[in-house]
């Protein structure tokens, strides 16, 4: 159904058109299959929950919508007061058409507020040998929903909450809808319970807007790999500055002689 709707797009200025693209559609008549894979990938600190067969909104880049076309969802996790996550990966389970998937997208951001981006903690693209694809659930609507996982990383995240995008990267074909939770087997906190979600598009002329505002105020499902560290104290924080500081005193003092 959503391929034909594409196949009718032929004014990227219309507006209407492109709101019927910005999500799955829902039809009554839909026999959803509840037979649900695992569901977290291993070394797991946040999971936002599995699908809850309800929906999905637009997360693709260089999807059949066009080359240096993208829709990115953000949604919010929290490393605990206490806690240091050295993070080795970050996925998203996305109900998916697209063929030949060259490579992900993540992003990392504090601060979203709507209209704002915040600020940019981290970000990358993983191509061949530091990404995967893995079949997650028979799906919904006609697709079929895959995990896309940015593998290989070394990323170091202090206590705070922060928001996370997982977007994976195609040929110029097919779709991909980042999948509705509920909250169910998730990992971590938030729960898939809050509603604190963005959306970010130059396709469809979004500007980090609450995912309500595109008539999904639910969550998403993603999550972050990696490990738990206890977070170093104040004073050793100071020290590690100082000793940076040093050293670039002495890079400086060294280029002027």
């Amino acid at each position: 159904m959503l391929e034909k709707i594409a196949g009718r797009l032929k004014n990227k200025n219309n507006l209407v058109a492109r709101a019927t693209l910005l999500a799955l559609a829902l039809i009554a008549a839909f026999a959803f299959n509840t037979s649900v894979r695992a569901q977290a990938l291993p070394d797991s600190l946040w999971y936002n929950g599995d699908l809850n067969h309800v929906n999905g909104l637009a997360n693709e880049r260089d999807s059949s919508l066009g080359f240096g076309q993208y829709a990115h969802v953000f949604d919010d996790f929290n490393v605990p007061s206490g806690q240091t996550w050295p993070v080795i990966g970050l996925y998203s389970n996305n109900y998916d058409s697209m063929t030949g998937i060259v490579g992900v997208e993540w992003s990392i951001r504090q601060g979203i507020t709507a209209g704002n981006g915040g600020t940019l903690i981290a970000s990358g693209t993983a191509g061949p040998g530091d990404f995967q694809v893995i079949f997650h659930n028979a799906g919904d609507f006609g697709y079929t929903e895959y995990t896309v996982v940015a593998q290989n990383l070394n990323i170091l995240l202090t206590s705070g909450t922060y928001f996370l995008n997982v977007t994976p990267i195609g040929s110029g074909n097919g779709r991909s809808f980042t999948s509705d939770t509920s909250g169910v087997n998730c990992i971590g906190t938030p729960c898939g319970n809050n509603g604190n979600a963005f959306f970010d598009s130059n396709f469809f002329g979004a500007n980090y807007q609450p995912t309500g505002d595109q008539g999904q105020p639910g969550d998403f499902s993603m999550g972050v790999q990696g490990v738990i560290a206890p977070e170093p104290p104040a004073w050793a924080m100071m020290a590690m500055g100082a000793v940076v500081l040093i050293a670039a005193q002495r890079l400086v003092r060294r280029r002027k002689a």
